[in-house]
């Protein structure tokens, strides 16, 4: 090769050699809960990253309330995260602002391989459709049941745990001493509904456009959940802040007899105290037997930056062989049919027991989020269950004056 060649092909390999070090790292960025970051989903991301090099993952980690106040903000000046987890409730909502993208034209590409929507329970498609668009895939499916602590019961003579509000009630006097209470409510205000429809009440009534968690039903359930603190003595108060974990650290410690939770508590409770004796049983029934349902969807904020790569790591998030990954060893229920047919969960005896409360549970905000006034209206809710719990107020009085301001907030156009 003659110098002039040479020194042409050098000076390419010198520009090559240029370019590729000046390719900018492309950044997806995710919100995403803190309780929920297992070593399953950091996998996913790992390989995420090996499969498109130069990208960078940015695993945004917050409680919900934190994760909402950032995103709303986010949103509000065009900063709009690739990819974010909800805690439920936030599709319809933020879909109905005109906020997230929908997926059918993804779906439409990929669904039948991924197996979208047929291997999904139907209930968790449906909670993320609007007139026939799909605006989130779910993540986790879940719902909350009764959690205890079978060596504090059996101490306290009792041999099963209860079924019903007056043996709930019996049963968190006789555990309660210095120390130690019967039970530990969730300050979250969710925590406080599957009451309400365990004595035939609701949140809120489509028909009329009203809430409902101001009738005699509801404010029965509340009440009985206040006495149990103020007049019982048997549970403790709820711990204002964002911090939903703290009825599973005392149930760990030892320190609370029975909690109201779901799978996402189950990984906590496992090692936080690897030599407790717990148990999970059925929701009480008083004049139902209901509780709340719950679960995480994943979906793509209409102003994302990368919504095509967003998309191939959500697909990464939900394929059956990571949900395998992530619920076993966490407790986490998930969607899909094929999930819950797999004779690893099916041998599981905990994933069993929270599976079976599925078909009684209630997903409280699914019609109020339709109406666009979600947020205002649980945040007005949330209040009401805090005079209730904090200061000791009639569970009625207070109910009846947040509900006539959630429904003015209900009538605004």
């Amino acid at each position: 090769m003659k110098l002039a060649e040479r020194l042409m092909v050098g000076a390419f390999g010198l520009a090559l050699a240029s370019v590729a070090t000046t390719v900018k790292a492309e950044t997806l960025k995710i919100y995403w809960n803190a309780g929920h970051a297992y070593p399953a989903y950091a996998d996913v991301i790992k390989q995420f990253e090996k499969d498109h090099p130069g990208w960078n993952v940015e695993w945004g980690r917050f409680q919900w309330p934190d994760l909402r106040t950032k995103l709303v903000a986010d949103l509000s000046v065009g900063n709009a995260p690739d990819l974010v987890a909800e805690p439920g409730g936030w599709v319809p909502e933020f879909a109905l602002q005109g906020k997230i993208t929908p997926l059918n034209d993804y779906i439409a590409k990929d669904g039948k391989a991924m197996g979208y929507p047929d291997d999904w329970q139907d209930f968790s498609v449906a909670r993320n459709t609007i007139d026939g668009k799909y605006y989130g895939i779910q993540l986790h499916l879940t719902c909350a049941t009764l959690v205890y602590n079978t060596d504090l019961l059996k101490a306290a003579g009792i041999e099963k745990p209860p079924s019903n509000w007056q043996e709930f009630r019996d049963a968190a006097i006789a555990v309660t001493k210095t120390g130690r209470f019967g039970f530990a409510p969730n300050q979250v205000a969710a925590y406080f509904t599957p009451w309400i429809y365990q004595n035939d009440g609701k949140f809120y009534d489509r028909a009329s456009n009203k809430v409902a968690f101001d009738s005699p039903q509801s404010a029965e359930a509340l009440q009985f959940v206040a006495d149990l603190i103020h007049k019982d003595k048997a549970a403790t108060a709820p711990v204002a802040g964002a911090d939903y974990e703290g009825p599973q650290k005392l149930f760990t410690a030892g320190r609370a007899a029975m909690i109201l939770t779901g799978p996402w508590d189950v990984g906590p409770i496992k090692t936080g105290n690897p030599n407790l004796h717990w148990d999970v049983a059925p929701s009480l029934t008083e004049k139902r037997q209901a509780t709340m349902s719950g679960g995480v969807s994943l979906f793509i904020p209409k102003d994302a930056k990368h919504p095509a790569e967003a998309w191939d790591l959500l697909k990464r998030f939900v394929a059956l062989d990571t949900e395998l990954a992530a619920s076993i060893p966490n407790g986490m229920t998930m969607p899909r049919k094929s999930w819950a047919a797999d004779p690893k969960v099916k041998a599981d005896p905990v994933l069993g027991k929270f599976s079976q409360c599925l078909p009684y549970a209630v997903d409280y905000s699914a019609d109020i989020s339709l109406t666009g006034k979600n947020a205002s209206v649980q945040d007005l809710f949330t209040a009401a269950v805090q005079d209730i719990l904090y200061n000791n107020k009639p569970a009625q009085a207070v109910l009846s004056d947040y509900a006539a301001k959630a429904n003015a907030e209900l009538q605004k156009k």
